[in-house]
């Protein structure tokens, strides 16, 4: 299973030969049951990446590794309907290879000194646990949806008696019935309270939905603890008995509109902050520089980001011409021909947040790449000196 500190781990991987081989398994309908079409693709690619890797001397760990994923391909069949990715450095002796989301787009396979690492940007809000609370008045199931799969945890009961009608003692009994009730319900809502912050306390409700009735929502949000509500999404109309696909159905709609929201609100501060010339930037040279002088918050690519640029051996400089001699110190520079993979590896290593950008014009016009800034470092040293 992939993790954040698996990904930080991989972005930070590099080797002197240039033979980190990076293999993305991406599952689509089969054209037959026996999966041919997709091993005779991967096949094909191993025997391109072996061609090139004779013509450029590789070693011997090579090979070893591209008929390892070969191999690995024939028995795939499909995946389950997960994707699969695999990071390789024979002369290293690193091999990793996790199950992933069906979000990868395509299969590819690639080789160079880093590992290819961007394509997991896309994934990051799947590595979120939400947590899926279905309440009635007696009864809490709980769901965790993670990695795009989701599976019933637990449930709690508490015993509310049934709502049943008289009129003794002038109608006392009834009145007195009914606040039993009340009150029962109102305790199995703080029950149910107080095990989602346990759950909040322990990592596994990163986000919450809650489905219930709408008349007893209300009641339910009462007992929700602050910390709790920080991290709920909202709530849906659902019938506490309905089946898993359901809960999914409904958690994956609001999830996708709340990200989607997420995700524009973001875009658009960044270009309104860029074009203020305050906390935004906007373009490869400018998010660079940024990110270099400990400005990010957030880095945004956009979908299809690619560009190429050099790297410094030495202090690390990234530079987006390629020159053989870093400008800042000198020393010889390496080419990279995407440098996505080391503003990942950049960003993971300073704790920036990376969101990954579905294809928009506006974002593509400014260079599909930016970054919501803590502060803007010339500011920061013109205040100091002022």
């Amino acid at each position: 299973m992939i993790t954040r500190e698996m990904i930080r781990e991989l972005a930070e991987f590099q080797t002197p030969q240039g033979d980190a081989i990076t293999f993305y398994y991406q599952p689509n309908t089969p054209e037959d049951k026996s999966h041919r079409h997709e091993a005779i693709e991967i096949k094909d690619m191993v025997k391109d990446a072996l061609h090139r890797a004779e013509r450029n001397g590789k070693n011997g760990a090579v090979k070893q590794d591209l008929q390892r994923i070969q191999d690995l391909s024939d028995r795939l069949h499909g995946n389950s309907g997960k994707a699969k990715a695999v990071f390789a450095g024979g002369s290293m002796g690193f091999w990793r290879e996790v199950d992933l989301p069906a979000r990868l787009g395509n299969t590819r396979l690639q080789m160079n000194s880093k590992f290819n690492v961007s394509p997991l940007a896309g994934l990051t809000d799947a590595l979120e646990r939400v947590c899926i609370c279905l309440v009635d008045r007696s009864k809490a199931r709980f769901f965790e949806l993670h990695m795009d799969e989701i599976s019933e945890q637990e449930s709690v009961v508490d015993e509310v008696p049934r709502r049943v009608r008289s009129d003794g003692f002038a109608g006392f009994d009834a009145g007195h019935v009914e606040r039993k009730i009340d009150n029962d319900a109102n305790n199995h809502f703080k029950h149910v309270g107080e095990r989602l912050m346990e759950k909040h306390g322990n990592g596994t409700c990163e986000k919450l939905l809650i489905g219930c009735r709408d008349e007893i929502w209300g009641a339910i949000e009462r007992y929700l603890h602050p910390y709790v509500k920080q991290r709920l999404i909202g709530h849906f109309a659902i019938d506490p008995s309905a089946s898993v696909e359901e809960v999914r159905d409904h958690a994956e709609r609001m999830l996708n509109e709340h990200r989607e929201q997420q995700r524009e609100n973001l875009l658009r501060d960044v270009l309104d902050e860029a074009r203020a010339n305050n906390n935004g930037a906007i373009g490869l040279k400018r998010t660079l520089r940024s990110l270099e002088q400990g400005e990010v918050q957030t880095l945004l690519l956009g979908e299809g980001f690619s560009a190429e640029g050099v790297e410094c051996t030495n202090c690390g400089h990234l530079d987006m011409r390629i020159v053989e001699n870093c400008a800042v110190c000198g020393q010889k520079t390496r080419e990279l021909h995407d440098v996505a993979d080391a503003l990942m590896e950049r960003a993971l290593r300073l704790g920036v947040d990376v969101v990954h950008m579905p294809p928009n014009p506006e974002f593509q016009k400014a260079g599909n790449i930016g970054a919501l800034l803590r502060f803007p470092a010339e500011r920061s040293v013109g205040e100091k000196l002022a």
